[in-house]
C-alpha cells in the first residue's frame, strides 16, 4: 500500500494553516506539482496567480477557509469556488475559471491542499482533472479514516495534525 507525508504547505497565515500531502518516494508535495505544472505556462500563469492570491490574502490571511469557498466534489472539495456571489464583503468572480486544485477543508483554520489540474471537461471526474480529482478523493478518506481511527488528532487551536505519539512527522 502507498504511504503518504502529510505536512504543512504554509502555515504563515494569520488564520488558516494550509497541509499537502507527498507521496512518501516523492521528492515534490502534490501541491507543488500543481503550481510547477503552471507557473510557465503562458494560458494558465494568470489564473494559477489568482489562485494562489486567493489561498494567501482571503483564505490564510484575512478570512479563513469559509465553506462558501469551496466546491464540494465527494470526499474532497475544489478551489476555487464556482460563479459568482457575495460572502461577507468579498465579491467571488470565479466563473469559467479553468483551474481546479481539490483540497480537504477541515475547519476554517485548517486546509490539506492536493493536485489539481487544468478544468476541460464540465465533470470533475472527465478532461485533465479526473487523475487529481480522483487521487484527491483517496487521499482525502484516508485522511478522514486516520482521523476517525485516532492514528492522527487535530491540535487544540485547529490549526495543525499530530501523529497519535504527538509527533509531526505523519506517514498515513
Amino acid at each position: 500500500m502507498n504511504t503518504f507525508a502529510l505536512e504543512i504547505f504554509d502555515d504563515q497565515g494569520q488564520v488558516c494553516t494550509f497541509y499537502t500531502v507527498r507521496w512518501e518516494d516523492a521528492e515534490l508535495s502534490e501541491t507543488d506539482k500543481f503550481f510547477v505544472k503552471y507557473e510557465n505556462d503562458s494560458t494558465l500563469q494568470r489564473p494559477l496567480q489568482e489562485l494562489a492570491k486567493f489561498l494567501s490574502n482571503k483564505i490564510g490571511d484575512e478570512m479563513g477557509a469559509l465553506e462558501d469557498f469551496f466546491r464540494f466534489e465527494n470526499a474532497a472539495q475544489a478551489l476555487p469556488p464556482s460563479g459568482t456571489y457575495k460572502v461577507e464583503d468579498l465579491y467571488i468572480n470565479f466563473g469559467n475559471f479553468p483551474l481546479r486544485l481539490y483540497c480537504l477543508r477541515i475547519f476554517e483554520t485548517l486546509v490539506v491542499l492536493f493536485n489539481g489540474g487544468e478544468k476541460t471537461a464540465d465533470t470533475a471526474q472527465g478532461g485533465k482533472t479526473s487523475m487529481a480529482f480522483q487521487q484527491a478523493n483517496i487521499f482525502a478518506k484516508r485522511i478522514l479514516d486516520a482521523l476517525r481511527e485516532k492514528d492522527i488528532y487535530i491540535t487544540a487551536d485547529q490549526r495543525a495534525f499530530r501523529y497519535y505519539d504527538g509527533s509531526d512527522d505523519i506517514i498515513i
